[in-house]
């Protein structure tokens, strides 16, 4: 998440990954002053935008509630997440660069990834529902991490929110859709559940990192670009998974 590690010193040079001027890289009191401000920020964000969601999950059928919840469920998570990674930054031995590429990621694919484990063995391990499930935690997750870092760059351009949007946005719901939709698979198989779940936990943290590395370099371009060429396989093979289960209830 581009929480308080990576807001307060992640940009190279004074520039974020997205090339905006960051604010918070004029002077060391200025990034105090913000630091501070932003633990207010995260909180502000979060009960701004949970509960208005909350008071709608609970007057909508019961058919559109089920990704609502996991919406909030990953609103939470983003929010648990920042205190994490800032907790992380003060008692690691690290720079925040390397934090924010080897650590964060391990810390927020976890987080997001809990929730679909725990409905995955306790609920339910059908298709459908942890698809929806896993897409709707990242998609959470990236809706409150978005709001708080275009919030904390005031100079944000529109074109530098809507990468943001295709580019982080996207990232994290297909990180855990990886990982509920693999879930799915290996639960039914009791040997290679385990090493399954490590698998493809694993496999998302690595993406992540990825993802973090490319978007504060040079190549963020590719970065933003990354997960949208994941994303179009998952469309087009959803859409494949559809017409197949319709042929076979028609039969």
């Amino acid at each position: 998440m581009y929480d308080r590690v990576e807001l307060l010193s992640s940009c190279a040079n004074g520039y974020c990954g997205y090339g905006v001027r960051c604010p918070l890289c004029l002077c060391d009191g200025l990034r105090k002053e913000r630091g501070e401000k932003m633990d207010n920020i995260i909180y502000i964000l979060f009960v701004s935008i949970f509960i208005p969601i909350l008071l709608m999950t609970l007057l909508v059928e019961k058919k559109s509630r089920f990704p609502m919840i996991f919406v909030l469920v990953g609103i939470f998570a983003s929010v648990f997440a920042s205190e994490v990674n800032g907790y992380l930054l003060q008692i690691l031995p690290m720079d925040q660069y390397s934090i924010t590429v080897t650590v964060t990621p391990v810390s927020e694919e976890v987080l997001k990834a809990l929730p679909v484990l725990y409905y995955a063995i306790v609920i339910s391990d059908k298709k459908e529902k942890l698809f929806t499930a896993s897409m709707a935690i990242g998609i959470g997750f990236a809706v409150l991490e978005n709001a708080f870092y275009l919030l904390s760059y005031p100079n944000f351009s529109m074109l530098s929110a809507v990468i943001r949007a295709f580019g982080a946005g996207l990232m994290h719901g297909m990180c855990t859709l990886l990982v509920g939709v693999g879930i799915s698979f290996v639960k039914k198989k009791r040997k290679l559940f385990a090493v399954g779940t490590f698998g493809l936990l694993s496999t998302a943290i690595v993406y992540h990192g990825i993802y973090n590395i490319l978007i504060q370099s040079e190549y963020s371009i590719v970065g933003a670009l990354l997960p949208i060429a994941t994303y179009i396989p998952f469309v087009i093979w959803r859409i494949k998974y559809r017409k197949i289960h319709s042929m076979e209830g028609k039969k």
